[in-house]
């Protein structure tokens, strides 16, 4: 990862936090942050294309960079190699768009017009990216000698690093709709298991709390999506000469379908904030205690804002942002539709759990169905013995020969608090109450203990039930002593926890954890494996290519490193195997494309 071209690089001295403040607050607050927003979502439409990419990243040197330093940063940026060197990134532009919230209300200078005002927000551009690790975090991750220092400064890396691997990590926007668009489906399956109050369902409680059917919520935003994605078509020198194409007007952005009129305003006033409620959620933001250069909260909550002077108009401020309102967005839409403290909005919490639950098994019981002769895929399985006949083993497990994956799945989020603070301690606390120590590492050990206990007399077998609790599929004795490895997985829905780092503390947490149980020596316990939900769809669509067990492996191994994501290990696995580039979740395809299919019903028909 290339380091940032910098305000000190250039100058030689080090802003600081007053200086930058000093430098923006003569200007005007609604033009120079939608200036910034559209250089912000310009950038993250088109990073992933190279050279975009590179002329972008050009076009802002040349117009906002000091004309004495623009060609020592030409130089320093080096745009004709493979590998060039940042100036301008969304990290640097979102921070930079929240202190223009904060600090230049009083300020009455327009950057749009003039050219020094715009290279003065080159600086700022520059400056920021000096402040984004600040020197208390520096010293944070200096030696201070003693045991655990290791480990200690690797927690304090993940915890610094943890905002940028969110940033960097987009899920995939037609897996996310498929996913949440089945969600929703087993809501409405297991109606009767989850009842909201008078008896409603979640479809008839978030209708009534909101005005709006929330399948048409989805429909809707992933409408303004594909209108933005389109622009990816685009090149970015279009834009710059006609800024005007992102934005989009209320009116008719859904012109040629046949919603109706009040369900596109209640959308819109969920969807769409204006200037001024978003210059208040940002300082609401900022006095939460969380990190401010980390922490864009407000912007996640409403990546869509309407234009200043023109009621009808709106943009996109961050495109990624945009996308995980697809995504995570839906969960805490759909919490966020009752109060803090509402007995419900914990019901509904619960519930998402155990959908979630069913999803991911669902998945894994296609990819594993059941043959004449045995079968490889437990749902939910529980111990026989009568003592532990209400304990269950795991979420799933899966039967390999030699080899047992046994796997549990948290729908839980870290809170804004433990992602955002900047705090070690708190997002460690956050990780083992949702998903380590305190939850999935627990039972992963317990099931692993009790299964392969070292006294043979007292390991377990286990049982799939079915809606009686009668036993249908049973892992006998015979089928744990034939068993020479364990794969522990634990697969998640918070996209943010995807990160190296991540993966190796809750690997070293379940190590640790295990060693309170007395396990046979003729079992091999693998370490634990860390999967996001679309990890594990994106490895499930090459099992014909590959085995589970033998990329688990590869995924454990200590050469990769702590900032090595799960689909870059994925992705290089396959190559080295022959097979073809990663495709996409072929279950996902299908539905996105039913999902598409019930919003081109929509279009009108005009005769």
């Amino acid at each position: 990862m290339a380091i940032p071209i910098s305000f000190s690089e250039l100058s030689g001295v080090k802003p600081t936090e007053s200086q930058l403040s000093e430098l923006i607050c003569s200007l005007k607050t609604d033009p120079t942050f939608i200036s910034l927003a559209m250089w912000n979502l310009m950038i993250s439409l088109f990073e992933g294309d190279i050279e975009k990419y590179k002329y972008l990243q050009g076009f802002f040197i040349r117009n906002l960079i000091r004309r004495e330093w623009r060609e020592q940063v030409l130089q320093s940026a080096a745009l004709d190699s493979e590998s060039p060197r940042p100036v301008f990134g969304r990290w640097q532009l979102l921070a930079l768009m929240k202190k223009i919230l904060l600090e230049t209300n009083e300020g009455d200078k327009d950057p749009r017009n003039d050219d020094g005002l715009r290279r003065t927000l080159g600086d700022a551009c520059l400056m920021l990216n000096d402040l984004l690790f600040t020197e208390e975090q520096m010293a944070r991750l200096e030696k201070k000698g003693g045991t655990g220092e290791r480990e200690r400064i690797h927690d304090e890396l993940m915890t610094q690093w943890f905002p940028q691997s969110e940033l960097i990590h987009v899920p995939d926007v037609f897996q996310a709709v498929a996913r949440n668009d089945e969600y929703l489906n087993i809501f409405d399956r297991r109606a009767a298991a989850f009842r909201f109050s008078g008896g409603q369902t979640l479809a008839e409680r978030f209708m009534q709390l909101t005005g709006l059917d929330i399948r048409q919520y989805l429909r809707l935003y992933f409408g303004l999506y594909v209108l933005h994605n389109q622009l990816q078509g685009k090149h970015p020198g279009e834009i710059n000469a006609d800024p005007g194409i992102i934005n989009f007007d209320k009116e008719r952005v859904f012109s040629g379908m046949d919603f109706g009129i009040e369900e596109k305003k209640i959308f819109f006033r969920r969807a769409i904030t204006d200037l001024p409620s978003l210059i208040e959620n940002v300082k609401s933001d900022d006095e939460s205690g969380r990190a401010w250069q980390s922490d864009f909260t407000a912007f996640r909550d409403h990546p869509l804002v309407s234009t200043p002077g023109n009621e009808q108009g709106f943009t996109c401020i961050a495109f990624p942002f945009l996308i995980e309102k697809l995504a995570s967005g839906i969960y805490h839409t759909i919490l966020n539709s009752w109060k803090v403290g509402d007995a419900e909005r914990t019901r509904f919490q619960g519930y998402w759990g155990k959908v979630f639950e069913q999803f991911v098994n669902d998945r894994l019981r296609e990819a594993y169905p059941p043959s004449i002769l045995s079968s490889r895929f437990y749902a939910n399985p529980y111990f026989n013995q009568k003592q532990n006949r209400s304990i269950e083993v795991s979420d799933a497990v899966l039967d390999y020969g030699d080899s047992l994956v046994i796997m549990e799945h948290k729908g839980g989020y870290l809170s804004l608090a433990e992602k955002y603070s900047d705090d070690a301690n708190k997002l460690l606390t956050g990780v083992a109450e949702k998903f380590g120590l305190d939850k999935a590492i627990k039972q992963l050990c317990r099931g692993i203990g009790m299964l392969f206990n070292v006294d043979r007399g007292k390991s377990e077998t286990f049982s799939e039930l079915d809606e009686k609790r009668r036993p249908v599929n049973t892992f006998n004795s015979f089928d744990v002593e034939r068993i020479r490895k364990v794969y522990p997985i634990l697969v998640v829905q918070d996209f943010s926890m995807t990160t190296g780092f991540m993966n190796r503390r809750l690997k070293m947490q379940f190590a640790g954890k295990l060693e309170e149980y007395g396990i046979s020596t003729n079992v091999h316990i693998r370490p634990l494996s860390l999967l996001t939900v679309e990890n594990l769809e994106n490895v499930l669509e090459h099992l014909e290519e590959i085995k589970l067990t033998d990329f688990l492996d590869e995924y454990a191994s200590e050469r990769h490193q702590p900032l090595s994501t799960f689909n870059s290990i994925l992705d290089d696995y396959l190559k080295s195997r022959g097979a073809d580039e990663k495709r996409q979740y072929r279950w996902s395809v299908t539905r996105s494309e039913e999902f598409l299919k019930s919003i081109m019903k929509r279009f009108i028909v005009k005769e």
